[in-house]
């Protein structure tokens, strides 16, 4: 693997995904309306695991934050599906979602 690692990939030993082969979509993370974000929870568990800070919460008047994807610098890794409490995030194909996409 070519590149400098970042600590926690480093020390988890998990490695960034080779980039998608051809002919193949390359994966990244959209959040759906059941975010606690979206409900007025605080939460933003899902931004902490995010090495390229692909994902990460966008401050609102009144103290709340939603999360907010940067497409382009997501490698679709799936870290952020794991963590969040209430499953609002998923994968999906690059080209079917938006550059930059924001909680609903």
């Amino acid at each position: 693997m070519s590149g400098n690692l970042s600590r926690r990939a480093f020390l988890t030993r998990r490695r960034q995904l080779e980039p998608a082969e051809p002919g193949t979509a390359r994966l990244v993370a959209v959040v759906d309306g059941g975010c606690l974000a979206a409900r007025g929870v605080a939460c933003g568990t899902c931004a902490d695991p995010c090495d390229p800070r692909a994902l990460r919460m966008r401050p609102l008047l009144g103290g709340r934050a939603l999360p907010l994807i940067d497409a382009a610098a997501c490698t679709g890794c799936g870290l952020c599906l794991s963590v969040c409490p209430v499953g609002a995030l998923s994968l999906a194909p690059a080209a079917a979602s938006p550059e930059d996409q924001a909680c609903a």
